[in-house]
């Protein structure tokens, strides 16, 4: 049997750490290599790869190997597609029947596939340009970091099929929606709104994105009035959307998000993964200055995010009921209702629930300790947002000093911001994932 070798040397490969710089394009090298590690001919330059062969089920599985290289935090953006059916239209006899499609690094399974349009990737591979022609064909993006990796094409029959690798060249967020053809509505809607430049800002942010038939749920004539209506309408495109950074399906746990609006959005796993009453359909469509997740209902921010006070926003929230509880005990509920201007750096209930056992229930049996520990959590008299934090110290409400670093993402002391200029209409909150001590 005949292993196709690929290496990719330089293809366009993007830093996963800084998704604005590049390395130089190059070509790509294939050599055909038989059982015995021979060369079959010279390393001939090609674009793409496709490899025709017999394929079924079982040992009739027919094998593709590629090797990228490069640095450990680069990757190319690849399409993988398995044509079978569609070969009878080139007037191939007996074409492979549902091919299937597997890709592994090393011995582990990374991915598969046996009909594209269903496999949860559909608008990325629509927007690639490359979406096989027929629905009983597989096919799969990945983003392949240096390594070995092998593609098994399979068929529920024996039959000849094309094991094809497509190398693509990503585009911006809204590239992507209207090469996909499925986000129609929510282009319009961008542009309307005026936000189409926002959206091709280097970023990187990432977009939660309605399908047109997420819109088509809105009861009839909401789309229109909206778009009668840009302040509304901006506010609700704005709510789809987390600036400054890429938040992947691997990071998706059951935590708040601060919107581009100002409103706090809600994630969970338990179901599924959802934002707010939405599905999370389709994940981790990269682009050249952000990511994509696709849902299928259109989410609506509350009311104006700067209505409510800190304590008030924090208990409508619904992920924040330790903090609430603490600061209530601790008798600081009118304080952050005061006027301000206030900087809360908030944990979150996953955040105290780091704490050893016991800990927050012999806080609460320990008022000063407590009010001391709470009240490090704020900076009194000023409204940080997150375009003036700057690294450094930075004076708290107990009256000891807390260090913010901007060095791969912010932090203070050694919480994570992960969320920030939440506002309120006393000052601001920033989501941390950790809840962190006075120096004594």
């Amino acid at each position: 049997m005949i292993f196709p070798l690929v290496e990719l040397t330089q293809l366009k490969f993007k830093k996963m750490k800084n998704l604005s710089t590049y390395l130089l394009a190059a070509s790509l090298l294939a050599a055909p290599v038989f059982a015995d590690g021979h060369l079959a001919s010279k390393p001939v330059e090609v674009t793409n790869l496709s490899t025709r062969g017999m394929t079924g089920s079982g040992d009739a599985t027919m094998i593709t190997g590629i090797v990228v290289s490069g640095e450990p935090v680069d990757y190319v953006s690849v399409l993988l597609r398995g044509v079978g059916p569609s070969l009878a239209d080139f007037g191939v006899s007996n074409p492979a029947d549902d091919t299937r499609l597997s890709l592994f690094k090393g011995s582990d399974l990374i991915a598969s596939n046996d009909d594209w349009a269903t496999g949860g990737q559909s608008y990325a591979i629509r927007a690639s340009g490359f979406a096989p022609t027929a629905a009983a064909e597989g096919a799969l993006m990945a983003n392949l970091i240096p390594g070995l990796y092998t593609v098994h094409l399979g068929s529920a029959a024996a039959g000849i099929g094309l094991s094809e690798a497509y190398f693509i060249e990503e585009k911006s967020v809204p590239a992507n929606l209207i090469a996909s053809e499925g986000f129609t509505t929510l282009v319009a809607a961008v542009q309307a709104a005026g936000l189409l430049d926002t959206l091709l800002d280097p970023g990187p942010y990432t977009l939660f994105a309605p399908t047109d038939e997420a819109f088509g749920k809105l009861p009839a004539g909401t789309v229109e009035g909206l778009l009668n209506d840009i302040p509304a309408l901006t506010n609700i495109l704005l709510y789809h959307v987390v600036m400054g950074r890429e938040i992947m399906a691997a990071d998706v746990s059951k935590n708040p998000l601060v919107m581009a609006n100002g409103n706090v959005a809600s994630l969970s796993v338990d179901s599924g993964a959802m934002i707010d009453n939405a599905n999370i359909i389709e994940v981790d469509w990269m682009g050249t200055n952000g990511t994509i997740h696709v849902i299928d209902e259109v989410i609506l921010p509350a009311a104006a995010p700067s209505g409510q006070t800190i304590v008030g926003n924090l208990a409508a929230q619904g992920n924040f009921t330790t903090l609430v509880a603490a600061v209530t005990a601790a008798g600081l509920v009118d304080t952050l209702n005061g006027a301000g201007p206030f900087t809360l750096f908030a944990p979150t209930d996953a955040a105290f629930a780091k704490l050893p056992e016991g800990t927050v229930a012999g806080l609460l049996n320990d008022i000063p300790t407590l009010t001391d520990i709470l009240l490090y959590h704020v900076v009194s008299g000023l409204k940080v947002e997150s375009s003036m934090v700057m690294a450094g110290p930075v004076v708290m409400a107990n009256g000891d000093s807390a260090t913010l670093s901007t060095d791969g993402g912010v932090k203070i002391n050694d919480a994570n911001v992960t969320g920030v200029d939440w506002q309120s209409s006393n000052g601001v909150i920033h989501i941390i994932d950790s809840v962190i001590l006075p120096p004594n």
